[in-house]
């Protein structure tokens, strides 16, 4: 009774009286036998009362729209939310129908009615949308890029999973990373079938093929081809490349029977939980810092010797152990995991500083010749060093014969016209190959306002000497213009070289007037990372997705939805952030212009605070 009389307006107008067998009216007094119904009431109302009955009828239901507009808006905060949980965890879908759940829901608000199954999928799917339609309107300025392809076969046996980034700088010179989605490739890894999946994610983006520029990935055949096949140009990623070198050292004999005994000991304490906690609680007892050594994934970089160095590290907890006591090393195997580390420990760091995302491909041979610098002054009379060095050297020399890594050192100033960096290469041969991608990639003039371009007049005399002659002047004028911007370009980096923590963009951008030709060679060449490690990070949260068994029955396009709904999340996250930022500084100090693009997925290109990414030695 008490929901009859809340929801029914008679009565504002009746009261009950006698024990609630009666109800009068407040207005003219009537008196009625109460039946349990407002019938009568309402019958007395429309007859009597019938203007006040109104008025009080249109007030409850601008009451009760009001409060469904706030429950609406509530709904969708909680189902966008209810999402963002769900795409960045390995909760089931099927979470939602526990009973507890709901209960928990209806206590929070009992008016939330909590999404099903299937509501989530189409949500999901209804957030994919937003999100290409989102990242199609951030590409409008792309005018060339570098991509990041990998494939993964976790969790399919015969097929094939391959996700597709793109990076670019804008036309205000900040480095953009977009991720375009993660597809099923159909059929077996070939370069063609390959070639297909790309096409295919990028036009649903909106972007030409032809503004592909190169793509960085690791050593895969199928890749490379792919690359080769359609002229593109091809970066092996750093940290992949280094991770080799590491490979091939840790399989000298010496060092492989030492790291043998190393990876016992992780084994041991990956399977003992007893003993882990023992060797946690020793290592604490100790103030030993960092991580114990357990075994890392296959696939991590260098995954051997940050395991070695977590062994010695904690070295001390190992021999206050009885349990552990088989893992100890003698003298001469100690010495060879301590010589092992400190050869390769640059190595180590060079990977570090690789799987950033705030570096640049340009970065890639000033590293190695920084390597090759370390390396190449120690004790050659050691296997192991001499291996370091022949490796180090010979994927070096490779990366010199790489025309756009070459090009990217040359638009990087902090490297540019450096000695020691290009070991055999002259500057003068990569001037020439930037005079003539400028000359080959240069921009179309603009049609005049109506459109159209006026046509060329027909000459009569298209293949005489003069003719000639004129075509090759007027030709050679870009050329000079572009010579001209190298001489400028050059005397301005030997007078005051950018210091090694600055950004090479905001170079480009200070400069861009100054030199039109070069800083769009900036842009291209400058987008890429010097690896391809977002693609591995996505593949782990593939691998934390499908592993898990309450998620075995996942879709490739759910798994889609789910990773461009959480790109999503921190697109809006950033915004949010930016536009705090910026709401706060312009409180600080409203005359500064704040006019900065709140979607960038990289860190900001303008406040310029990240630790240098350079080689310490240069």
């Amino acid at each position: 009774m008490g929901k009859l009389d809340d929801g029914s307006p008679v009565w504002i107008f009746f009261e009950k009286i006698n024990g609630d067998k009666e109800v009068k009216c407040r207005k003219c007094g009537k008196t009625y036998k109460y039946c349990l119904n407002t019938s009568v009431m309402i019958t007395h109302l429309r007859s009597d009362h019938p203007d006040d009955l109104r008025k009080a009828e249109n007030e409850r239901k601008g009451k009760n729209g009001a409060k469904n507009e706030k429950n609406s808006r509530y709904d969708n905060d909680a189902n966008s939310n209810l999402i963002m949980a769900l795409s960045t965890s390995n909760v089931p879908f099927r979470f939602v129908k526990n009973e507890y759940f709901k209960k928990f829901c209806l206590l929070l608000n009992p008016d939330h009615i909590v999404m099903s199954p299937d509501a989530i999928r189409r949500k999901l799917a209804e957030n994919s949308n937003k999100y290409i339609l989102e990242i199609s309107k951030k590409v409008g300025d792309l005018e060339k890029c570098f991509i990041a392809c990998d494939g993964w076969d976790g969790r399919y046996e015969n097929v094939s999973l391959y996700a597709l980034f793109v990076y670019f700088v804008d036309k205000d010179f900040c480095k953009q990373k977009l991720f375009l989605g993660i597809q099923k490739l159909d059929g077996k890894s070939t370069a063609e079938n390959i070639g297909n999946l790309i096409s295919k994610l990028i036009r649903l983006y909106g972007i030409d093929f032809c503004k592909i520029m190169g793509g960085i990935t690791d050593a895969a055949s199928n890749l490379k081809s792919f690359l080769n096949r359609n002229d593109l140009y091809h970066i092996h990623c750093a940290a992949h490349s280094i991770s080799l070198i590491l490979e091939e050292a840790s399989a000298i004999p010496k060092v492989a029977q030492v790291l043998a005994k190393v990876n016992r000991l992780a084994a041991h304490l990956s399977r003992s939980k007893t003993d882990r906690k023992k060797f946690r609680d020793r290592s604490a007892a100790l103030k030993t810092k960092g991580r114990i050594p357990l075994p890392f994934s296959v696939t991590r970089w260098a995954g051997c010797v940050m395991l070695a160095v977590a062994y010695l590290e904690h070295y001390q907890s190992i021999s206050a152990l009885d349990a552990f006591q088989q893992f100890l090393l003698d003298d001469n195997e100690k010495k060879v995991l301590n010589h092992f580390i400190e050869m390769t420990t640059p190595f180590l760091e060079a990977i570090h500083n690789a799987e950033s995302d705030a570096t640049y491909c340009s970065e890639i041979v000033p590293q190695y010749a920084s390597l090759y610098e370390f390396v190449s002054g120690q004790n050659q009379k050691t296997r192991l060093v001499k291996l370091l060095t022949s490796e180090t050297l010979k994927r070096y020399s490779k990366y010199l014969t790489n025309d756009v890594a070459l090009l990217a050192v040359y638009c990087d100033p902090r490297f540019a016209y450096l000695d020691g960096v290009l070991m055999t290469v002259d500057w003068e041969d990569i001037e020439r190959n930037a005079v003539n991608y400028c000359e080959s990639s240069r921009e179309v003039r603009p049609a005049d306002a109506t459109g159209t371009e006026p046509p060329a007049k027909k000459s009569n005399n298209q293949n005489t000497f003069f003719s000639r002659f004129l075509e090759s002047k007027r030709q050679s004028q870009p050329t000079e213009s572009v010579r001209t911007e190298i001489v400028n370009y050059e005397a301005i980096i030997m007078a005051g070289r950018p210091s090694p923590s600055s950004c090479p963009l905001l170079f480009w951008k200070s400069n861009g007037a100054r030199f039109p030709q070069l800083s769009r060679l900036a842009r291209h060449v400058l987008c890429s990372p010097q690896s391809s490690a977002q693609v591995e990070r996505l593949f782990s949260r593939c691998g934390e997705l499908v592993s898990s068994s309450r998620r075995n029955r996942l879709s490739t396009k759910t798994m889609n939805d789910l990773l461009l709904n959480a790109s999503l999340g921190a697109l809006k996250k950033l915004s949010e952030e930016v536009r705090d930022k910026e709401e706060s500084e312009s409180d600080e100090d409203s005359d500064d212009d704040i006019g900065e693009d709140v979607y960038s997925m990289w860190p900001r290109n303008a406040t310029n605070r990240r630790s240098s990414s350079a080689p310490p030695s240069l």
